[in-house]
């Protein structure tokens, strides 16, 4: 009896399976790196955008400030001297570093003597001040040798100090 032969199925080449096998290899190899380089990307990206960076404050001005009392009315520059330490004009914060008085004590008007400061500031803080209408010297060098920045000289047309609200810092 003649057994009819056995159709053998051809084999792939020894070769052929090898670099057919290791294509899928570096295809799935691909596949996780691609993967896995999105994920890394899409991490980055989504700390990123939540990331606010924080605010960077100015640093205050600091005001060396004098105050003279030239009327006479006792406790008028202390006063006057808390009121100007507690108040903030814009970045303007005041260190109030003498209080006295002034070498005359007949004065009728108030006024201010500016040392360093510029025009610009010296108006915002004499507009700032409530203790009546003031005028705007500017101070002779030798004037200044204690390192002040303003002097505020209280003359008689100085009203009734009111406590001020401090101002908030941002």
């Amino acid at each position: 009896m003649n057994t009819p032969a056995r159709q053998r199925r051809a084999r792939p080449s020894n070769s052929n399976t090898f670099w057919s096998r290791w294509k899928v290899r570096f295809l799935d190899i691909g596949i996780i790196l691609a993967t896995a380089l999105v994920c890394l990307f899409l991490f980055s990206l989504s700390t990123r955008l939540g990331y606010s960076r924080p605010e960077i404050k100015e640093a205050p001005i600091i005001v060396r400030t004098q105050v003279l009392n030239a009327c006479g009315r006792p406790g008028l520059g202390r006063a006057v001297a808390d009121m100007v330490g507690e108040l903030a004009v814009g970045r303007m914060r005041f260190d109030v570093v003498d209080i006295g008085n002034f070498e005359r004590t007949d004065v009728r008007r108030s006024f201010v003597i500016n040392h360093h400061l510029s025009d610009e500031q010296t108006r915002s803080i004499v507009n700032a001040l409530k203790i009546g209408p003031l005028d705007i010297t500017e101070a002779e060098p030798a004037y200044n040798d204690l390192g002040f920045d303003l002097t505020i000289v209280l003359g008689s047309n100085t009203t009734e100090v009111s406590p001020v609200v401090p101002a908030e810092h941002p």
